[in-house]
């Protein structure tokens, strides 16, 4: 839904349009696009962490039970933990081209140069201007009628 000129995407929708836009580096991003999109690679992330925790626990505690005997029984239980780990490092691979470009819109949506997206590269500075930069409200002054364009 459009309110004035700002786009509003709901929760799913602005997933949805993150995944449709894979490799848009042109046009702009919302800010209920860009932080729902967050949240959602947050939540995903976060089970990935999860069933990593457990199956971490559970390689733990075959070593530790495994141990003066044999050790088949501890790597065994490692086979869960590495698959985890593998679909986890695929899906950040995945996210991230998705993810330049989903930023660079939000930048670019606030008025500013998508340039400003190598200040990622200083350390700790960086990362608090660019969140910064996320939080500011969308700026029409120089872009078309319909800078989203829908």
């Amino acid at each position: 839904m459009k309110k004035g000129r700002i786009l509003l995407l709901g929760f799913v929708e602005a997933y949805k349009s993150f995944w449709r836009n894979y490799a848009n580096f042109s046009g702009r991003a919302s800010r209920s696009e860009y932080w729902y999109t967050v949240l959602w690679n947050g939540m995903i992330s976060a089970i990935f962490y999860i069933l990593a925790l457990i199956f971490g626990l559970s390689t733990f505690l075959a070593f530790a039970a495994s141990m003066g005997e044999t050790e088949v029984s501890g790597v065994a239980a490692m086979g869960p933990l590495l698959t985890i780990g593998i679909i986890f490092w695929l899906y950040g691979i995945a996210i991230l081209i998705p993810s330049l470009s989903l930023l660079i819109r939000r930048i670019r949506d606030t008025g500013k140069s998508p340039w400003l997206i190598f200040l990622t590269f200083i350390p700790f500075v960086g990362s608090i201007i660019i969140l910064v930069l996320t939080l500011l409200p969308s700026e029409y002054a120089d872009f078309d009628a319909d800078p989203y364009g829908y």
